[in-house]
């Protein structure tokens, strides 16, 4: 494999003049040795290697996403947009697949310093409670709300508490009021902020959520068909629940007990997932708008990287996309 020093030695130039010539350094150069130089280059098929060129410049190419499970459906979209934007912009997305479990302080602060890590994004929740000085300098971005008002650190995250309130007002115009509500787990405060939001629309319309038919899950298909056995016992008209996985068990759970959604049991959910349209009924949900928190992500990312200021704090509204499972009272 060709290195610098090839380059140089058949362009019979000095390896400084082929980095500047490569990186587009130096105006000064002339066009006779920049075409010797990129000749050179093209007939030794030489790429310059990305990491030597951050060691170099001390500016990475490389950006890490922390993803708790790239199995989840969810993560895998998410995933899939960051590649996208980040190859639009020049950046190598390196993906670290934690597979639920809690990474220690000390490994993370090992693998953002050890490797060439421009910026990093943390998907993953378990990360939270890291140093707001490691967390600027090491361009850190959050990818979820995690103490969305106190932390002085750069987030990108879609709006919780909105996306909440369009799912329960979605189901009140349609004349539910008999509504339960499949929440996730306990610490997350994506959950607490859509409930936030559910509650204020109902609040706002008079209706009253009985506490009783609010079912902690932890947005899995698991967690969706055992709540689905309970809501059917507390005879409710309507779900909202927090996950389309978890709302996958729901379905699960109905369709084996004989359960029609939406003639029964209308249902609306959050993510709006591709799988949604594999299924039937397709679940009317709430988009997060993933491309525009993956584009903003990348975005930040980049001014981080090259020391540009940014807004610390971006929020992506989400929007209702209408699909089959709720029905009219």
């Amino acid at each position: 494999m060709a290195n610098i020093k090839d380059v140089a030695k058949l362009a019979g130039v000095s390896i400084t003049t082929v980095s500047m010539v490569l990186n587009n350094t130096n105006n000064k150069i002339s066009d006779a040795t920049r075409k010797k130089v990129i000749e050179a280059a093209n007939t030794l098929s030489y790429n310059p290697n990305n990491f030597a060129k951050a060691l170099a410049s001390k500016k990475s190419n490389v950006i890490m996403a922390l993803i708790p499970d790239i199995s989840n459906p969810f993560f895998s979209l998410l995933v899939k947009n960051l590649t996208y934007y980040a190859e639009k912009y020049s950046y190598f997305l390196y993906i670290h697949n934690t597979n639920n479990k809690n990474i220690k302080k000390q490994e993370f602060i090992n693998m953002i310093t050890s490797n060439v890590i421009g910026a990093s994004l943390l998907v993953d929740r378990n990360m939270k409670d890291l140093d707001d000085e490691l967390v600027r300098k090491n361009n850190i971005i959050f990818l979820d709300e995690v103490d969305f008002d106190d932390r002085k650190t750069h987030i990108v995250t879609g709006n919780n508490e909105k996306g909440g309130f369009l799912g329960m007002q979605y189901l009140i115009d349609r004349g539910f009021k008999n509504i339960g509500i499949l929440i996730g787990p306990r610490s997350t405060a994506n959950s607490s902020r859509r409930l936030s939001g559910a509650i204020k629309a109902a609040m706002n319309n008079d209706i009253y959520i009985d506490s009783s038919n609010i079912i902690h899950g932890d947005y899995s298909y698991e967690g969706g068909y055992k709540a689905g056995k309970i809501f059917l016992e507390k005879k409710v008209d309507a779900i909202f629940s927090f996950a389309d996985m978890s709302s996958y068990g729901l379905l699960k759970y109905f369709d084996e007990n004989k359960i029609k959604v939406p003639r029964d049991i209308s249902l609306i959910s959050y993510d709006n997932l591709f799988l949604n349209n594999l299924i039937s009924p397709k679940l009317t949900s709430i988009d997060q708008n993933l491309e525009m928190i993956a584009k903003s992500s990348i975005e930040m990312a980049d001014d981080l990287i090259n020391g540009r200021k940014n807004n610390k704090k971006v929020m992506v509204e989400p929007f209702v996309a209408c699909g089959e499972s709720v029905g009219k009272k």
